[in-house]
């Protein structure tokens, strides 16, 4: 274990389009989808220009031809649906369908063309993409992010994405503005002398406390249920400013003992064998599902124990987050008991890990829409709140995977990724702080469990993977919400890179 380090996104320029004709590399290209907005009829232009070399199959159709209309295997593919104005129809989560259809039908070049800017029309497209790089590391996955300045409308931009065809492998997002191309790349940046000011082991967090507003009538509305890292993130500022944490969960309030032949299982491992055991389960997913709903219930006590142990006052309500209409309600009644919610953190989630070749459109969806949906939820709410009453921040818990992509997560990159749209998006309208931070993993610790399991801790420490220490965890949160620059709007917090 070991105390994270902080990093942040920044773009560094890469070789520009090599010299000569561009080589769509054969025949077998589709054209899937058209822009929208100033770039629509770019997927007409792009099509003309890879017929003209002999390389189109399939005729771009209007909101996206499917794969099989290029006659089956593909050599490649360009997708246009998530290129259009920032506030356009979100291309995720149905945009998976495209992407999983085309490197399923072979394609061995793919790119998907996005505006610039962090609006939701691409939101989590980076992420995606970037797990399905991984995943397809003999192939070129691509996102195309274009600027309207240096590809300007649909002649422009079919021009761009025909030299990103021709540049082969490498990253797998290419910016492409003005000034050259460029490539997100993380660089680590610390926080300065003023991150030594008192969080966590060197100290109790007053510092940080005040620098926040937080004291003991402030309140924290914190989505997520008190389970995973959520638990230890939420007792330093408890600890600090004595202050009142609402935790809301679909987790139920317990309403009686728990059932002997649960209880007597030592670990997560062991209450899987039980269930197992039992014969109500169709499938290990189902039974690893059970195991969750099981835990869910001490993990709950554990954090509000932990809160109220720390010198804080802390309460639990049963809300499905992803329901806009109940969490307003529970916004609503939190606001109109205490006259103000100082903060919010989203902090829910869930995985569900398979590749792209074998992940469901359905799972997809619920992985997606429990990080985004709860996003939108939340901030929603709190918007409703009268304006001088708002929270004065909102931080969302995203993941590393959304940075470097991950194997295996190409729902829970995306989903994380597109919380930084929400997130801004937020910012925008209220004036208020919004912060994504893209956590490395936790390790588990009598709280929580952390964010791996077992065998994939031993899998990361094969590899080097170091985890992030739980109370350094906390603790840097909670400095990064104190000294951090209010404009930044995403960081990523890891005790090790993949």
């Amino acid at each position: 274990m070991a105390a994270p380090r902080r990093y942040r996104v920044v773009q560094a320029e890469i070789a520009g389009s090599r010299p000569g004709p561009p080589d769509p590399d054969g025949t077998g290209w589709a054209v899937l989808g058209d822009g929208a907005g100033v770039w629509r009829g770019t997927a007409a232009r792009l099509a003309a220009m890879l017929d003209a070399q002999g390389a189109l199959r399939a005729e771009p159709g209007e909101g996206g031809a499917g794969p099989a209309a290029a006659g089956g295997a593909l050599n490649g593919a360009v997708v246009l649906d998530a290129l259009g104005e920032a506030e356009g129809p979100p291309f995720l989560p149905d945009g998976f369908d495209v992407v999983r259809a085309a490197l399923r039908a072979g394609a061995r070049r793919l790119y998907v063309a996005r505006e610039a800017g962090r609006g939701l029309r691409a939101a989590g497209v980076d992420g995606l993409v970037r797990s399905a790089a991984r995943e397809y590391p003999d192939s070129v996955v691509r996102c195309v992010v274009l600027d309207a300045g240096a590809a300007p409308g649909p002649e422009g931009a079919a021009e761009a994405l025909l030299e990103e065809v021709a540049e082969g492998g490498g990253e797998p997002v290419v910016v492409r503005t003005p000034a050259g191309r460029f490539a997100p790349v993380l660089v680590e940046a610390p926080l300065g002398p003023l991150a030594g000011r008192g969080a966590g082991p060197a100290g109790e967090g007053a510092a940080e406390a005040e620098a926040l507003g937080l004291d003991r009538d402030a309140v924290l509305v914190v989505a997520g249920g008190g389970r995973g890292i959520t638990a230890a993130c939420v007792v330093p500022p408890a600890a600090a400013a004595r202050c009142r944490v609402e935790l809301l969960g679909r987790t139920p309030v317990p309403a009686g003992p728990e059932d002997p032949l649960t209880a007597a299982a030592a670990d997560r491992a062991a209450l899987r064998g039980v269930l197992a055991r039992t014969g109500r389960y169709g499938s290990p997913a189902d039974v690893e599902r059970a195991a969750g709903l099981v835990l869910a219930g001490p993990e709950v006590a554990a954090a509000l124990d932990a809160v109220r142990a720390a010198g804080g006052r802390a309460r639990y309500r049963s809300v499905d987050c992803r329901d806009a209409a109940a969490v307003l309600q529970a916004v609503k009644e939190i606001h109109a008991e205490h006259g103000r919610i100082d903060g919010v953190v989203h902090a829910a989630g869930i995985v569900e890990d398979r590749l792209i070749a074998d992940k469901s459109p359905e799972s997809f969806r619920r992985v997606h829409g429990t990080k985004t949906q709860i996003a939108a939820a939340l901030l929603a709410a709190v918007e409703q709140l009268p304006e001088g009453e708002r929270p004065r921040f909102a931080v969302l818990f995203g993941s590393i995977a959304a940075v470097l992509g991950n194997r295996g997560q190409s729902d829970y990159a995306a989903a994380n990724d597109a919380l930084e749209a929400y997130g801004a998006a937020w910012a925008a309208r209220t004036g208020r702080r919004a912060l994504t931070v893209h956590w490395g993993p936790w390790a588990p610790s009598p709280v929580h469990g952390g964010m791996v399991v077992p065998e994939l801790a031993r899998h990361y420490a094969r590899r080097g993977v170091r985890l992030i220490d739980p109370e350094e965890g906390a603790a840097a949160l909670l400095r990064e919400l104190a000294w951090g620059d209010p404009a930044e709007r995403a960081v990523v917090l890891t005790a090790s890179q993949w």
